[in-house]
């Protein structure tokens, strides 16, 4: 994931040659009084950073839960013919019209393959070609064999358990869409057009380090935290937990990961004094960023490694580093991903009690949902100035308190993200 291309050789000139300019991160976006960039800018700005990962040739099952990268036509209809749909007789229909009389219709079944003659019927099995002359399957449950004399009792259709040619899919439309995800389901429609490999994008590989610190007996609740967060939304996960050291140490420790990464997450102080940032900015090209949000407010970038891969730096406080995840690095992945969208999407709920932010920040707050009279409801939870991490377990929803309004009175509209993970 190059961003920023390098001269890996000089040529010889008989002139003088130029320096070569600079690397740096492109110019970041404005602040506001208090030197806070909005949150929006930011994720727009980090996001404007990274490129999709590269598409390649998939098996169906290692594309599962991707989305695929190409528009993929049904060459022929699906299926190519009429099917059976159910194990019973192949049937006419016009031969039923006597089936509302005492005793129901009668037919003769026959054993041949044709149902031309009034009157008849042929046994069938599922998935084989429906017989020349049927319009219909009645199954086997629906009617009764005397010899070679079927009684019908029950009304038929035509297409009655009958899978016509191109109902799965027509000759020349797509089966599957670019930027659709592939699935359960479509991978057997994929299977049934004898399509066994898809153009898809894989799943990024996420490393999540934690920092301990002068604190090296700290419990570290970020990185599993992080770490199944990044799992839940598709990602390839490895957790390295505590790293701690001299400066040159912690350099080691993550560059020794860079080669299995497409993104890197770490949580620790994000001081200006302190160690993370310290090394990280002397490992590449870094941007440290207060933020209009609440918890956390501060969030680091940075493209390290020879293959440019994408850090971010996170606070080392779970509630804290979990809302900076959401706001900042799961669009990262999703983009990563190749994902049409890449910000969670806003339900609107009524509020279960008052809810306070800050003017001009963007205040993620705790919450239940409950529905109440076909309304969503949602109940803020704990104390969102001092968040606890009981509190985070017990929440299946973010309130998003933004710079619109930061005060949410009891039976107001709020919008919310819900935490499906």
């Amino acid at each position: 994931m190059r961003l920023f291309k390098r001269r890996s050789e000089i040529a010889e000139t008989s002139g003088p040659v130029e320096a070569e300019p600079t690397a740096k991160l492109p110019d970041p976006p404005g602040t506001d009084a208090q030197g806070r960039r909005s949150v929006t800018d930011q994720r727009d700005y980090l996001l404007s950073l990274i490129n999709p990962l590269p598409a390649f040739g998939m098996y169906l099952l290692d594309a599962w839960g991707t989305a695929v990268c190409e528009d993929i036509i049904a060459d022929s209809n699906l299926p190519a013919d009429d099917l059976v749909a159910t194990s019973g007789y192949a049937v006419r229909v016009d031969d039923l019209q006597a089936i509302d009389e005492a005793g129901g219709a009668k037919l003769k079944v026959r054993d041949d393959d044709k149902v031309f003659k009034v009157g008849s019927a042929i046994r069938v099995r599922a998935g084989q070609p429906l017989p020349d002359g049927a319009d219909a399957v009645i199954s086997e449950d629906d009617a009764e064999l005397n010899g070679t004399t079927l009684s019908v009792t029950r009304a038929v259709k035509p297409g009655d358990h009958v899978r016509w040619s191109g109902s799965e899919a027509r000759a020349g439309v797509p089966i599957l869409r670019s930027g659709e995800r592939l699935d359960a389901r479509r991978s057997a429609l994929l299977a049934l057009a004898g399509v066994d490999r898809v153009l898809a994008r894989p799943r990024p590989r996420a490393v999540v380090l934690s920092i301990a610190g002068d604190d090296r007996t700290r419990a570290d609740v970020e990185s599993p935290l992080l770490a199944a967060a990044l799992k839940a939304d598709g990602a390839q996960v490895w957790r390295v937990s505590n790293a701690n050291g001299t400066d040159r140490e912690l350099q080691d420790v993550i560059s020794d990961q860079l080669i299995r990464a497409d993104i890197v997450v770490v949580s620790g102080e994000l001081g200006a004094e302190a160690q993370l940032p310290r090394v990280v900015s002397s490992m590449g090209l870094t941007d440290l960023a207060d933020v209009a949000c609440q918890p956390g407010g501060r969030i680091g970038f940075a493209i390290v490694g020879d293959d440019e891969i994408p850090l971010i730096m996170l606070p080392n406080e779970a509630v804290a580093a979990y809302s900076g995840y959401q706001l900042f690095v799961r669009p990262l992945v999703r983009r990563l991903m190749g994902a049409p969208v890449v910000t969670r999407p806003t339900v609107n709920c009524l509020a279960g009690g008052e809810m306070r932010g800050r003017e001009g920040v963007v205040s993620l707050q705790l919450g239940t949902v409950r529905e109440q009279q076909g309304e969503k409801v949602v109940v803020p939870l704990g104390n969102p100035d001092h968040p606890r991490l009981s509190d985070l377990v017990s929440a299946d929803a973010l309130v998003v308190l933004d710079q619109t309004g930061p005060v949410v009175s009891l039976g107001e509209r709020v919008g919310c993200w819900l935490l499906n993970d």
